[in-house]
């Protein structure tokens, strides 16, 4: 496939939003290698570190993890949580998920 200037810019501009917008997350995580070994008993790969949480991103992972309602487990909105988080990438999110269902 064949891609013309202006969508190859603006899949560059894309991009270089997407990695700035990636810059404030915390990485360093003290149950990083925890959650690692977790996913992998699960069979399942954790998200990168660059990508953000989205509210369909929580709540997809939430279902593919647990059967309780999202709100219920987490006592407010996917949106809010991440409101309320604005420094956690959907990695740490997911990770934290996995304890819980662990």
């Amino acid at each position: 496939m064949k891609f013309t200037p202006e969508q190859r810019a603006k899949g560059i501009a894309k991009r270089q939003e997407n990695i700035a917008a990636s810059q404030h997350f915390k990485r360093d995580w003290l149950d990083s290698e925890h959650w690692d070994r977790l996913a992998k008993s699960k069979g399942i790969r954790l998200p990168v570190w660059s990508k953000p949480p989205t509210p369909r991103l929580l709540k997809r992972w939430h279902e593919s993890l647990d059967k309780e309602p999202f709100e219920v487990v987490y006592g407010c909105s996917s949106r809010r949580l991440i409101t309320l988080n604005p420094h956690v990438p959907l990695r740490a999110f997911v990770g934290q998920m996995l304890e819980r269902v662990a």
